[in-house]
């Protein structure tokens, strides 16, 4: 056989000579993650605009309003507020007994930091199943009822779908005692603290920041002591500090959370990763000074400062530590996929907070100079 007869034999009649590898054992296949499958970045864009729609309802101070209402003769009553409360126009006035009227405004002194309305029941005094509905926005008012008689009564009336519905027969009937005004200091607080964002968010992104049970225990500890400390100081009278300022800096500090966040995910430790308790304790001074304004939103007497201050305080703290609790069960779990997650998804959060803050910031040193 010749060198080209055996080159064809060798190439198996002309064709390629080919080796052939084993078959690999098929294998599940991978399913990406669900954080993998979420895009990441329009993720973070809904985000950013579903809560800067609720840094523009709540960029302001979360006020907490106070109504009196005062028996003026056995069938005339004045309705008296010291701002207009958000949503208030001449559409839409309180909602009277079907046969009480309007007395007509010209017949009113009226005040360039308050509002009167007065109005007359018919031949009659309002009875305990009269009701006078408050189609006012906000999470409730606090009503305070003055008799002829020279008793004073006083109530906080929840906000529902018709509206703030103010019962007659718990302002004939308000209990007094040291049990009732618990209660109801305890829940103005709560729901302050529920309604007040900027707060929340603070929290929110200590809760991002700092790692380990201990120095997240000492770093809350220290906000609540520090912001019950101003909060008392203030609503006794001894120090007073304008609430613009106050306002702002509350959310340079939430801010001030968001770039040290972004901070030490990039490696970078900063003056809060360190020393939380420090920046959460300082900070809690000013949160502490908001407090106060809104608790002097009231206008309340000698008497009832002391058991409104201490039952304010501890509903703002239970509102905290539920807030806190529920992030907690958020965050734990996306703690343990966060390995999977792409990068904007992981600091979604600090770039939220950042970006709401800078907004309030802003929004907020403009109406100091104003």
């Amino acid at each position: 056989m010749d060198r080209r007869s055996r080159k064809r034999d060798h190439r198996g009649g002309g064709g390629e000579t080919r080796t052939e590898l084993p078959d690999r054992p098929a294998g599940p296949s991978r399913h990406p993650s669900p954080c993998e499958a979420m895009n990441g970045r329009w993720f973070l864009h809904l985000l950013i605009v579903f809560l800067l729609g609720a840094a523009t309802a709540h960029a302001h101070r979360n006020r907490i309003e106070s109504v009196t209402i005062t028996e003026l003769t056995d069938q005339r009553y004045e309705i008296r507020y010291d701002a207009p409360p958000p949503g208030l126009s001449e559409f839409a006035a309180p909602v009277l007994p079907g046969d009480c009227r309007w007395v007509p405004l010209d017949a009113i002194p009226q005040s360039e930091v308050s509002t009167s309305l007065v109005f007359e029941a018919n031949n009659r005094a309002l009875g305990p199943d009269d009701r006078i509905i408050l189609p006012w926005q906000g999470n409730g008012v606090l009503v305070t009822m003055r008799w002829r008689n020279g008793n004073q009564a006083r109530e906080y009336f929840r906000s529902g779908a018709e509206g703030i519905i103010v019962r007659m027969g718990m302002l004939h009937a308000t209990d007094g005692s040291m049990a009732a005004a618990a209660g109801r200091f305890t829940r103005i607080g709560f729901e302050h603290i529920s309604g007040g964002l900027d707060h929340l968010l603070f929290i929110a992104g200590l809760l991002l920041l700092v790692n380990g049970k201990k120095r997240l225990f000492l770093t809350i500890t220290a906000f609540t002591i520090a912001h019950s400390l101003t909060l008392a100081l203030a609503a006794l009278g001894v120090i007073h500090v304008p609430g613009e300022p106050v306002e702002a800096i509350i959310a340079l500090s939430i801010l001030l959370l968001a770039v040290e966040g972004l901070a030490a995910k990039r490696g970078r430790a900063g003056l809060t990763s360190r020393w939380p308790w420090l920046v959460s304790g300082g900070f809690g001074l000013i949160h502490g000074l908001a407090f106060a304004g809104a608790l002097g939103d009231l206008g309340l007497t000698r008497t009832e400062i002391a058991p409104a201050l201490l039952f304010f305080n501890l509903g703002v703290e239970a509102g905290q530590l539920l807030f806190a609790g529920a992030c907690l069960l958020i965050l734990w779990p996306l703690r343990a996929v966060k390995a999977d997650c792409p990068a904007s998804l992981r600091l979604s959060g600090h770039y939220v907070l950042g970006i709401l803050s800078a907004y309030w910031f802003l929004e907020r040193t403009v109406e100091i100079f104003q």
